[in-house]
């Protein structure tokens, strides 16, 4: 097969090789589900707190770790729904990993600062709840990436 024609075959979402780059992969899962599905790492993060926080977990870090996650979430919501509006495909995935990587980095000082400012358990606690709620995320994403990936596949 010659090699534009592969190419092409790529760029289709039908294509034997799967689907296409997509900024916003899960974009059709968003429509589709209730928001207790979409924000299942909110939702766990403050069911999760009544527990732990009974069964002494720091206050603070555990306060701060929950804000901080969804503080992050909320602003990364609004992100993506703007980056949805950009035409440009080359613009839309730099501003996107930008987006994602100053989200991570925000985090990650966040408990630093936690552990510094206050004590080692809350920093520790506040790095649990967001690695926590991010495997949740990550879970929910990928199993949306993976439903959709279906759908374009029919």
């Amino acid at each position: 097969m010659p090699r534009a024609d592969r190419r092409r075959d790529r760029a289709s979402p039908a294509s034997p090789l799967g689907p296409s780059l997509s900024v916003s992969a899960s974009a059709s899962f968003h429509e589709r589900k209730s928001g207790a599905v979409l924000y299942l790492d909110i939702v766990l993060v403050v069911i999760a707190a009544v527990p732990a926080l009974a069964l002494g977990a720091p206050v603070l870090g555990f306060t701060v770790g929950a804000v901080a996650w969804i503080l992050g979430r909320v602003v990364s919501v609004e992100v993506e729904r703007r980056l949805a509006s950009v035409g440009d495909l080359r613009r839309r995935l730099g501003l996107g990993v930008t987006s994602a990587m100053l989200r991570v980095w925000l985090l990650a000082v966040t408990i630093m600062v936690t552990g510094v400012t206050a004590t080692r358990a809350d920093g520790l606690t506040a790095a649990l709840v967001i690695f926590g709620a991010f495997s949740i995320y990550l879970a929910r994403s990928a199993f949306a990436h993976m439903a959709e990936s279906r759908e374009s596949a029919r």
